[in-house]
């Protein structure tokens, strides 16, 4: 196991080297060789310039010691020059520079992995990070350890060795990040888990976090121990997210909704998608997705309505105008919906109870009016009918009385007629004597 964690501190002692440091060369024979460890024993020759130890114990034993040619030790807790000496709870990684001539001895409970390497060209291959990223994205970036120009798996490496990224601010006093400092965002692991896709492999992940303040750094990877410290930079500039989120609150219109604001100027809008999680306060989950991504696009949390707390998870997905894609979190937002005090319950129950008597007095009031409303008609029709029987009543009546009369006069004799019109001359006849008897007198 700790001939790996050996390895992985070699390989840190390479990451800043030049190109042609970082690169193994495969006619240096001495780097290609080992020395064949028995019964606890080996032998050095004159050809040996350094010796590396990656010695494997079993967990919890103390640290091997190493006797020299002419009896003296070596012991992990004694400074010498040209020893470099780490050790952890199972195994112990040295470097012997000008190591000397004639046998070695090992006392330890050291197991068979172990190795002596007669050469540190190792190779540490660092995949580029991009010259820019948006704050909180999530990249999976890697470094191989090769050794002979083969991929080296070398298992556990924490105990040893570890190899931290940093972002440091720059010094221009115009960047929205002037003034940040130095920040510790993560480490390259080989432990199968997060991005990392097997243990041991000797592919190391990165596992950062970019959830800082948006503007130029400087991107550094170091690694050391006691045996090895080197240090990798390039610069790096941390866009703001391409999408601005809000949550709008239920008071505006009656539910609770996500408001998203994308810059057009920045991603591909035809590539973008979201994924929302709502964790629900009885402990459910509800999924929501958006694609076809507007610029001013409104998502309505239906359910969020219920009294609890609320957590809302969201990813990004897209790709960038060069092609790139990308992915990040955007922060956790949270909702409280409180539960209505006793108070606060007894007078909505009251303004309920009022509105509704309200709403029934109104409903009673409107019942009467309508039937009024349907009296009145229903007297006025009655009247109109009562005088048009009555007017038709009094015509047929009147009617029938003109046509009986008529039917029903009698018939004057001739004789009779003409006797009457000499009694009436003889009438008049005497009316106009008895005038002019009068005028006389």
């Amino acid at each position: 196991m700790f001939r790996q964690l050996f390895l992985i501190g070699l390989i840190c002692a390479s990451v800043v080297l030049p190109a042609k440091a970082n690169n193994y060369n495969p006619q240096d024979d001495a780097s290609q060789q080992k020395i064949k460890l028995l019964s606890n024993r080996f032998r050095v020759d004159q050809a040996v310039d350094a010796l590396v130890f990656i010695i494997e114990r079993k967990p919890g034993s103390a640290p091997i010691i190493l006797v020299r040619p002419d009896g003296s030790k070596l012991y992990a807790t004694r400074s010498v020059e040209g020893v470099n000496w780490v050790d952890a709870n199972a195994g112990d990684m040295i470097e012997i520079k000008q190591p000397m001539i004639g046998p070695w001895q090992i006392i330890g409970d050291i197991l068979p992995s172990s190795e002596i390497r007669l050469a540190t060209s190792l190779a540490l291959r660092v995949n580029e990070f991009p010259k820019e990223l948006f704050v909180g994205e999530v990249i999976k970036l890697t470094a191989r350890i090769e050794f002979n120009n083969k991929l080296l798996a070398l298992g556990r490496v924490d105990d040893l060795i570890k190899l931290q990224v940093f972002l440091r601010s720059t010094s221009d006093s115009s960047a929205p990040n002037f003034g940040a400092g130095t920040f510790t965002i993560g480490q390259y692991i080989d432990d199968g888990q997060g991005l990392d896709e097997r243990r041991g492999d000797g592919v190391f992940t990165g596992r950062l976090d970019l959830d800082k303040p948006n503007g130029p750094y400087t991107l550094l990877v170091r690694g050391g121990n006691k045996v090895f410290e080197r240090e990798y930079s390039q610069p790096l500039y941390l866009r703001p997210q391409p999408i601005k989120v809000d949550l709008i609150s239920a008071a505006i219109d009656g539910q609770y909704a996500l408001r998203f604001i994308t810059n057009e100027q920045a991603v591909d809008m035809s590539q973008m998608a979201l994924q929302v999680i709502v964790h629900h306060p009885d402990d459910t989950k509800e999924h929501l997705s958006v694609s076809n991504l507007a610029p001013t696009h409104l998502l309505r949390l239906e359910n969020v309505q219920k009294p609890g707390r609320y957590k809302i998870d969201l990813e990004v997905f897209g790709t960038t105008l060069d092609g790139r894609e990308f992915k990040y979190n955007i922060e956790q937002m949270k909702v409280k919906i409180d539960v209505p005090a006793a108070k606060e319950v007894k007078a909505l129950k009251i303004e309920a109870d009022k509105a509704r008597k309200a709403k029934f007095k109104r409903e009673q009031l409107l019942k009467r009016r309508k039937a009024a409303q349907q009296k009145a008609d229903e007297e006025k029709s009655l009247i109109i009918i009562i005088v048009m029987v009555n007017v038709l009543i009094l015509l047929l009546g009147g009617l029938l009385m003109w046509f009986f009369l008529r039917k029903k006069k009698p018939k004057v004799p001739k004789e009779d007629a003409d006797g009457g019109k000499d009694d009436k001359k003889k009438d008049k006849k005497e009316d106009k004597k008895s005038k002019e008897s009068k005028k006389k007198k």
